[in-house]
């Protein structure tokens, strides 16, 4: 496995071993001890001990005492929403190739419903960065994502824009994101989103309403996200604590 560098070690371990299991690399069903995965991913063995503690929180692993680290593969094999991962990733998850089709940036004030979620008044300077994800070359995904200019550090244009939200705010503003509440509805497709989704009035969508927030519960970014339900569909996993 590559080796990691020194920013937010623990989550970059956790998508490491996520990679590597999904890979096929550890084909016994079992993951190797903390010394060994600490010693192949250039890191401490406390952040490999993170990176396992989250996966088990989700269920991607079970650590059983005197057995080890378990691979749960009927987990892996589904679309989670729990992880902190963008759409370019999941629809490679789910078994599609994926593709960033286009990426358009605008400029737009803040409706009263974005400045609810974002806890801003009305009217407030936002970037909006809008996208389609390809899988396996038809239209699968559409976002856009709702950035507070003043979150926005630096400049940036449509080639800088990377793959998901989540590495944006690392590379562009002022704070990381740490934590996500969605928000998912069913809807007929309809308006604007008919063109780039190639849908016809009525068809299925899954519309996430997504608030990125920071460590310190300040929200900072907002997305609305039009899924095709032929493309992805998403669990959740439920574990007894």
């Amino acid at each position: 496995m590559r080796k990691l560098d020194t920013r937010r070690r623990g989550d970059q371990a956790k998508v490491a071993l996520l990679d590597s299991i999904a890979s096929g690399r550890f084909p016994d069903g079992f993951l190797p001890s903390e010394e060994r995965l600490a010693e192949e991913l250039g890191v401490s063995r406390g952040t490999v001990r993170e990176a396992l503690r989250s996966l088990e929180e989700e269920g991607v692993v079970s650590r059983l005492r005197g057995v080890g680290t378990r691979i749960n593969h009927h987990v892996v094999r589904t679309t989670s929403l729990s992880r902190i991962v963008g759409f370019y990733d999941l629809i490679r998850e789910a078994g599609y190739e994926p593709r960033i089709e286009w990426t358009k940036i605008r400029e737009a004030p803040a409706s009263a419903e974005i400045a609810r979620r974002l806890g801003r008044p009305e009217g407030t300077p936002l970037l909006l960065i809008e996208r389609l994800f390809l899988a396996d070359g038809n239209p699968a995904v559409h976002l856009v994502e709702q950035v507070p200019a003043g979150e926005v550090e630096r400049p940036f244009d449509a080639a800088d824009v990377p793959d998901s939200i989540f590495a944006f705010a690392e590379e562009f503003c002022r704070s990381p994101i740490d934590h996500t509440v969605v928000e998912i509805t069913a809807v007929g497709a309809a308006g604007e989103i008919l063109e780039p989704l190639g849908l016809a009035e009525g068809d299925p969508l899954l519309r996430l309403l997504e608030t990125h927030y920071s460590a310190g519960n300040e929200p900072l970014i907002s997305s609305v996200i039009d899924v095709a339900a032929r493309f992805l569909r998403f669990t959740v996993v439920r574990k007894r604590m």
